[in-house]
């Protein structure tokens, strides 16, 4: 069996939690495999460590070190290997990356062993054309796509429309279409719902409307979502998990849907995905 680890070597710093892991993967009948670039950093002296490209050399497994930010990014550049994905918290939340530092034995054990539970997680697939029908960007996610005013305090404008259909004009801050997993990320900030992490269905939640209302959308797998950029004094911008994505221009049209293939990511959490949102997001709000 091959674990492969992906570093933050900015969270991680000197690879100290990235040896600790590669050891228990060694020490458990395993081969650690680290990213080429890491080769020269990686403290030496641990036989059987494997330096490879981790999307030509397909581990069976992919464990994320660092913080969710480094998980998304993991996603983002793996997500079309026939793979499972965890990761060990170096950050804050640790949402996406749950196995805590003190727990990376144990936990690498259970990998190994196959004592863990699959949540297959959807992503979305977001296309920007030109107002002439020609593709100018596309990619996925795994959070969220956000559409919002640009560096200036200007309203953004957009027509939001599902499977065609006009749903609002919006004027405001912005807004942001998430999937299950990002629904406990920028969209519950905005005000969205919390959907459990299997489920395939998207949430557009709008960011400081300007008009009278402002309302949440939960809408089917199957559905299409498209998200007409009005004129502008402002550039808006486009985000993907964090990320630019392309920059518009008036009549810009975004296109978004659910991918067809969902990501397999590991639990290990025994008590479950609200015991999650009690301990990493309820019991942090009621004690500042």
């Amino acid at each position: 069996m091959n674990i492969g680890l992906y570093v933050n070597s900015n969270r991680d710093i000197g690879y100290e939690c990235a040896y600790v892991a590669a050891q228990s993967i060694l020490k458990y009948g395993a081969t650690p495999v680290l990213r080429e670039h890491d080769a020269d950093a990686f403290p030496k002296g641990l036989d059987g460590v494997l330096f490879a490209d981790l999307k030509k050399d397909v581990p069976d497994v992919i464990i994320s070190i660092g913080g969710d930010g480094t998980f998304l990014a993991m996603v983002a550049e793996c997500s079309a290997l026939d793979t499972k994905f965890v990761g060990i918290n170096k950050g804050n939340l640790g949402f996406l990356a749950k196995i805590s530092v003190n727990e990376v034995d144990e936990c690498i054990k259970k990998i190994i062993d196959g004592d863990y539970n699959i949540i297959n997680r959807s992503r979305l697939f977001v296309q920007v054309f030109n107002k002439d029908g020609v593709l100018k960007a596309s990619d996925s996610c795994l959070n969220d796509c956000s559409l919002s005013r640009g560096a200036k305090l200007h309203v953004a404008k957009f027509l939001l429309k599902v499977n065609g259909q006009p749903v609002e004009r919006f004027y405001g801050d912005g807004i942001v279409i998430s999937t299950a997993t990002g629904s406990t990320s920028y969209s519950l900030s905005a005000g969205g719902p919390i959907l459990m992490p299997e489920l395939r269905n998207m949430i557009i939640t709008t960011v400081c409307s300007r008009t009278q209302h402002s309302y949440t959308y939960v809408l089917s797998p199957d559905s299409e979502i498209e998200v007409d950029v009005e004129k502008f004094e402002s550039q808006p911008l486009i985000c993907l998990d964090g990320h630019d994505l392309v920059d518009f221009e008036c009549d810009d049209i975004v296109k978004i849907r659910v991918c067809d293939k969902d990501i397999a990511t590991i639990d290990l959490c025994p008590d479950g995905f609200f015991a999650d949102v009690r301990n990493k997001i309820i019991k942090r709000s009621s004690m500042l």
